[in-house]
């Protein structure tokens, strides 16, 4: 590998006279020893003290003071990740694993006694007994237990991720190989790598399952918590090794990363469907497949990110690390519309961001994710460069990659992916919302599509039974005017958009004025596109003919958000177009 540690060819590392450069011995035991305790004891009054009450949210009147438990736990965390810092950067080549050991265990205690101090002997504040001087640890241990909060937050699993990045940064668990000067293989790399999967993995999936499925009950919870945690340990394997490995040896991420998104993610997605619950919808928050999809697409995310930062790359690390983005970027527009639909009907809650529908907003918002994209013109120095096409030539393209995408277009991908996404779900709206294939989608729950505009007024205000008694009419009356001021912009969303589509409208005048708005948009749309990705710039005359038709879009096609989106995106574009013709 390329990314390597290698060892001192000499003695013992263990030793502190052999394997370390002369002197360092002495040094490294003058620190650890003498001056960092005495460090750290002098800064308890002016540094410790006050930040365990600024962790703790302790207020500073003075009525209560951190524990000895406390500072003792929080000063030997710092001496133990100091020792580790230090060692890792004094002695990069290994030796003196003594004081390593020591100061990893050292540094694990500290952490998980500055955690459960309360549980020590006298810990409990003897002025109040419902004391708030341990915020901090309830914030992270008490709240994994639904029955005595409201809501899980999932913090052990913060503390797992944060643990493992700082073990890895230390040097418990250095994630590049480590070989001697005789050239042999690191064994203990993958036990390594694994160790580190497993804790920032799974600590990652317990805190996003638990913040968004901690008020369902148990078996959801476990299967999807289950799913997740799987996930995102083979992703984590996968990105460190998409970052570590030499170009030659890249195939063994590249073998992982085809399992994980080929093999694992629609096993365990179908997995996680098992977990239907009737409390959320599967898509809405709390869902399993919001939930399952959020880990997947951060975790994708976060393996694309490994591979952009190589410093060696070949057209399979752009490759691979492309089709990790658009993976992402999936997830994030499935989980938005999944969540607010395409007019955000059948959504409790706010479904309108300053007038902007929330579908439209979060396609928008996704939009970036797409900027992680490579091509094979954006490489840097030549150097770089000769590797890739020489990589290229023999072992073939391998990925997503692209071969036109260049820094001067590196914008193109934002703007052909959201509006495909506006077309996608116009063209969904439009010939497939409500013709019944709602109805097989078992994994995805009961779809709640309205049929026909006299749906509109039951779905949003409830049925219409009748109740007996003075303090029933109030309370549907006070529920009927409350829902009324919530749900207005929601009544009139639904009722155009029920008269849109074909399968939901009393007539066949509304969906064709919108499938007509749809072709209208198609030529400035194409215009745009082609000219942002190619730099192909169409006439004056062609742009100055299709702007009238995305004012027409916008007028017969208000019922559906995606496509008055769309029709905007044209108009602006074309706009844009005329005046960058004009200055030339």
């Amino acid at each position: 590998m390329t990314k390597q540690k290698r060892r001192d060819p000499s003695g013992k590392r263990g030793s502190p006279g052999r394997g370390v450069p002369k002197g360092a011995s002495w040094t490294v035991v003058l620190y650890c020893a003498v001056l960092l305790p005495l460090a750290i004891v002098s800064s308890v009054r002016l540094v410790l003290e006050p930040l365990a009450g600024l962790l703790t949210g302790r207020n500073d009147d003075g009525r209560s003071s951190p524990r000895p438990s406390e500072i003792v736990g929080y000063s030997a965390s710092l001496w133990g990740i100091s020792v580790l810092s230090m060692m890792n950067h004094f002695l990069p080549d290994g030796g003196m694993d003594a004081w390593r050991r020591v100061a990893a265990l050292t540094f694990v205690m500290g952490l998980f006694v500055s955690f459960s101090a309360p549980a020590f002997p006298g810990g409990a504040s003897s002025s109040s007994p419902y004391d708030e001087s341990h915020l901090l640890y309830q914030s992270v241990a008490n709240p994994d237990d639904a029955s005595q909060n409201d809501a899980a937050t999932g913090g052990w699993g913060l503390v797992s991720a944060f643990l493992a990045i700082l073990l890895a940064i230390a040097g418990p668990l250095e994630l590049r190989e480590m070989r001697d000067a005789s050239g042999r293989k690191d064994a203990r790399q993958l036990l390594r790598l694994m160790a580190f999967g497993m804790m920032f993995g799974c600590g990652l999936s317990w805190f996003i399952t638990m913040q968004s499925m901690s008020k369902d009950i148990f078996i959801p919870i476990f299967v999807t918590t289950f799913s997740c945690m799987a996930m995102s340990t083979l992703g984590t394997v996968a990105a460190v090794m998409g970052y570590f490995l030499d170009p030659n040896e890249f195939t063994e991420a590249e073998q992982i990363a085809n399992v994980w998104a080929g093999v694992a993610f629609p096993v365990f997605f179908v997995i996680s469907s098992v977990s239907l619950s009737a409390h959320a919808h599967p898509f809405g928050i709390g869902g399993w497949a919001s939930t399952y999809l959020s880990a997947c697409g951060l975790l994708s995310g976060a393996f694309c990110v490994a591979l952009r930062l190589r410093e060696d790359k070949t057209s399979a690390t752009r490759g691979y690390g492309n089709a990790g983005c658009v993976m992402s970027w999936l997830c994030a527009i499935v989980v938005v519309y999944g969540r607010y639909g395409v007019a955000g009907v059948g959504v409790v809650g706010t479904t309108r961001v300053a007038g902007v529908h929330a579908s439209v907003l979060g396609t928008v918002l996704c939009a970036p994710i797409l900027l992680l994209l490579e091509g094979e013109g954006s490489s840097g120095p030549g150097g770089r460069k000769r590797l890739s096409s020489s990589s290229s030539s023999k072992s073939g393209r391998k990925g997503l990659v692209l071969s036109t995408l260049t820094r001067s277009n590196r914008l193109a991908p934002l703007l052909a992916g959201t509006v495909a996404v506006f077309l996608a779900s116009t063209l969904y709206a439009i010939f497939l919302r409500g013709c019944g294939v709602d109805r097989f989608a078992v994994l995805f729950g009961t779809g709640d599509v309205i049929k026909s505009q006299e749906d509109v007024f039951t779905h949003v205000y409830g049925s219409a039974r009748r109740t007996t008694g003075v303090a029933g009419a109030l309370e549907d009356v006070a529920a009927m005017a409350r829902k009324s001021v919530v749900h207005t912009h929601t009544m009139v969303a639904a009722a155009r958009l029920s008269g849109s589509g074909i399968w939901t409208s009393s007539g066949l005048l509304g969906p064709v004025m919108h499938a007509l708005g749809l072709v209208a948009t198609l030529p400035s749309l194409g215009y745009l596109v082609r000219h942002s990705w190619y730099g192909s710039t169409p006439s004056s005359g062609k742009v100055v003919l299709s702007l009238p038709l995305n004012l027409l879009a916008m007028i017969i096609g208000r019922g559906i958000p995606s496509l008055v989106a769309g029709a905007a995106i044209g108009l602006v574009g074309g706009m844009m177009q005329l005046a960058a013709a004009a200055s030339q």
